[in-house]
């Protein structure tokens, strides 16, 4: 039986794993005394490098080669271990038999370093001789055999050195062959393989005429096997070509590609290449005639905004941030709302835009689902962040509003009833009946009172509902938070009464400091972006969601307002003693600065009082 491969290099692949194999006669000799089992159907691989004069090398290595290629074919149920260990061990005998049977080949023998991949995971290498199995692994080589040679075994012996058996004239007689005896030992170990390692099998005419580090490099160029097979004998043969050169390239199946690798590559080129029908998506749902666009002609508008958006999700999903979509949103709605602009415009352009991705995103998924389940996730991620950052630049304009409120309460601060004294209040930051806060008042009207349709009524109820069953069990003030926008948001009676009766079984009783504080704040926030992420789940035509998110939105900007009355309330004790302390320290400073004038006096007066005259010893005792 043959087989030998065509010695072209193709690379062979079977279960992920790519093989291939190559061979050259070198630079010197007239006869290739190497052989190989290049067999992908019974994952087998192997190199021998036969020995003996008159031809007997190839005859060698050829007879072991087909001896454990029909061994290993006529025994696969074998352990894979003891399998390949014995079809070695009757190659051996196969070897010497022959050389018994012909005069002219006694004496010959062969190498061997044979390989059987159990499956994707585990491999089988045995070897007998110098021909050498070495691993990749991560960009590091490493050898899985030792050689079979006199000097390797006065090496392990101890009785040479590593140096001495550099300049060893015997260094390269070997110690174990197959054919010398009919049997031999042979060393066996299992490997444990990873996605995307490389194992190389190879005679001693590569290794002999080639670095370690050369060899490395080539293996871990990423180039196919049998680009490598074929770089590794050509590295050979520039080192001087002084022997048969053989080499096989083993490679694992690299590790499969993780959801995020897909939407980086795949997912970002899918989304890039519909660029367009996003475009056309987006105009026919009006976005040219957005009043944020006006005076601009209809590419003009798709160019600045439609395909700004794509391009920030095409970054983003390339590089899994949400940095690129953030800043779009950020720039979009701060120059819309620097120049005057009103919320429902921008309400309406988030919509269009948003309708306009999922629309693209469906078609991704009907044509390819796997994929576009994943581009769904990751777009949804970047419409979620885009709603953040718009969320987060209202929560900066209604601080700015609450700043000025803040302050012309201030101003307003002696046409108001204050508080009891000091003495009367706790230390508990619990709020008090009297109202301080002039716009707090329960019976005042609000900006945007009343009007609420029982429709609007109806999404707002399914929105919280959802927000709510998306909340951590723990977060309970969310879910307090959740519940009191439920009813401030659905109040008709035009007042700010149920904002501030929310708010004041919200605040309860808690210390005024930041363990006290923050925790409500941070729960305000995130009810607020669990709403603006859930109205989209509702069942509800847009202009209804628009509108349900707008009563929450300002049954939030109310809840906020409101809260924040109270925490003033609360701080305004500890600030009129912080005012007082402030006073009695400019007293004090007042009073140790007069202490020190007339300390300065009293030693100015007592240094000119001194008279210079006497010696230094008794100018202590002058009388006043």
């Amino acid at each position: 039986m043959t087989t030998q491969p065509p010695l072209d290099g193709r690379t062979v692949s079977t279960g992920g794993l790519r093989v291939a194999g190559d061979s050259h006669v070198g630079k010197v000799r007239t006869t290739n005394e190497d052989a190989m089992v290049v067999e992908p159907e019974r994952n087998l691989y192997a190199v021998f490098d036969g020995m003996g004069g008159a031809n007997a090398g190839d005859v060698a290595s050829q007879t072991a080669r087909d001896a454990i290629s029909s061994y290993v074919a006529h025994r696969r149920g074998m352990d894979p271990k003891s399998l390949l260990e014995q079809a070695l061990q009757h190659g051996c005998h196969a070897v010497f038999s022959a050389s018994q049977a012909n005069r002219d080949h006694a004496g010959m023998g062969t190498t061997a370093v044979a390989c059987m991949i159990v499956d994707n995971t585990r491999a089988i290498v045995a070897h007998v001789g110098d021909s050498r199995a070495y691993l990749l692994r991560n960009g590091r080589l490493q050898a899985l055999t030792r050689d079979h040679t006199i000097v390797e075994e006065l090496v392990d012996k101890g009785l040479l050195s590593l140096d001495e058996a550099e300049r060893h004239p015997y260094k390269n007689v070997l110690s174990r062959n197959l054919g010398a005896r009919p049997e031999t030992r042979v060393d066996v170990v299992e490997i444990e393989l990873r996605p995307g390692d490389r194992m190389l099998l190879c005679s001693d005419g590569l290794y002999g005429y080639a670095s370690a580090e050369a060899i490395q490099y080539l293996l871990g160029s990423g180039d196919a096997p049998e680009h490598v097979a074929r770089d590794l004998i050509e590295l050979a043969l520039r080192g001087g070509g002084g022997d048969n050169v053989s080499a096989i390239v083993i490679e694992a199946p690299p590790a499969p590609p993780t959801s995020t690798q897909v939407v980086r590559t795949s997912g970002a080129l899918a989304w890039w290449q519909r660029r367009q029908r996003f475009l056309q998506i987006a105009r026919e749902r009006g976005l040219t005639r957005n009043p944020i666009v006006r005076g601009l002609d209809a590419e003009e508008a798709l160019d600045l905004v439609a395909l700004s958006l794509c391009q920030a999700i095409f970054h983003d999903l390339e590089k899994s941030t949400g940095v690129n979509v953030w800043t779009f949103a950020q720039n979009l709605a701060g120059g819309w709302f620097e120049r005057g602009g009103e919320w429902a415009p921008l309400r309406g352009m988030i919509d269009i835009l948003g309708m306009s991705a999922r629309s693209v995103v469906d078609e991704i998924r009907a044509a390819d689902p796997p994929l576009g389940f994943l581009i769904d996730v990751a777009v949804s991620r970047a419409l979620v962040v885009a709603e953040l950052a718009l969320g987060g630049l209202l929560a900066e304009r209604l601080r700015h509003i609450d700043g000025e409120l803040i302050a012309l309460h201030g101003a307003m601060q002696e046409t108001i009833d204050v508080l009891p004294p000091l003495e009367e209040t706790t230390n508990s930051g619990e709020f008090v009946e009297q109202q301080t806060i002039p716009f707090m008042r329960p019976d005042r009207v609000m900006t945007n009172p009343g009007g609420v349709s029982p429709e609007t009524i109806s999404a707002i109820e399914k929105v919280l509902t959802i927000a709510r069953a998306r909340t951590p069990p723990r977060a309970e003030a969310v879910k307090q938070i959740l519940t009191a926008l439920q009813a401030i948001s659905s109040d008709d009676g035009g007042h700010f009464s149920s904002a501030v009766l929310a708010a004041r079984e919200i605040y309860g009783v808690r210390t005024v400091d930041d363990s006290g504080i923050m925790p409500l704040f941070d729960a305000l926030d995130q009810a607020r972006i669990m709403t603006a992420s859930s109205v989209h789940q509702i069942s509800a035509t847009d202009v209804v969601k628009a509108k349900a998110l707008r009563a929450i939105s300002f049954a939030h900007q109310r809840l906020v307002s409101a809260v924040t009355g109270l925490v003033l309330e609360a701080v305004s004790p500890f600030a009129d003693r912080l005012r007082d302390a402030q006073a009695l320290t400019v007293q004090l400073r007042d009073q140790v600065s007069g202490t020190e004038r007339k300390r300065a006096d009293l030693e100015k007066k007592f240094a000119e009082t001194i008279d210079q005259s006497l010696p230094w010893e008794k100018r202590g005792e002058t009388e006043w």
